[in-house]
């Protein structure tokens, strides 16, 4: 079994003065597997935050289902299989970029361009949370996040972003 992956993740500025988080992960995986992942519901439900019903078509419409609750809505940006995903999600933006490394694995690039920029650090962390699950998926590891992480990961990233 390999190790957790960890992510490179950074803040910027647009020239415009919005905010962009930069999550990188190292996947063991091909782009091909990875874009599964993202977009068979089938799929995405084991390790996304939500239920999104959705084809990863440019201008078809997303929802996010959470349980009882009204679901949120999104449109896709950019579909390029297996390499680009870009979806708004309410005032969020994702774009999730798949690249093949030599070793017949995939870097994972996500650019979050989020609605409310106050709350980067939180984003960062619960995006890390998540893909680390996608990572516990793909290799076959318990699922469980350890909630003590999550203040772990705000604070470092409240640090980082400050």
């Amino acid at each position: 079994m390999t190790e957790t992956v960890e992510p490179i993740v950074s803040k910027t500025t647009t020239d415009d003065g919005g905010t962009v988080l930069r999550l990188e992960f190292q996947f063991a995986f091909p782009p091909t597997v990875l874009w599964k992942h993202l977009t068979d519901e089938g799929k995405l439900k084991y390790w996304f935050p939500c239920e999104m019903e959705f084809e990863p078509r440019k201008d078809e419409e997303i929802l996010f289902r959470y349980a009882d609750q009204k679901p949120l809505r999104g449109t896709v940006l950019e579909a390029e299989r297996p390499s680009v995903l870009a979806y708004t999600w309410e005032r969020d933006t994702l774009r999730w970029e798949l690249t093949r490394t030599g070793d017949n694995g995939a870097q994972l690039v996500l650019l979050l361009t989020p609605g409310s920029p106050r709350h980067a650090a939180t984003m960062a962390a619960g995006w890390h949370l998540t893909i680390a699950g996608l990572d516990d998926f793909l290799n076959k590891r318990n699922l469980g996040q350890n909630p003590a992480l999550w203040d772990t990961y705000v604070e470092r990233y409240r640090a980082q972003f400050d």
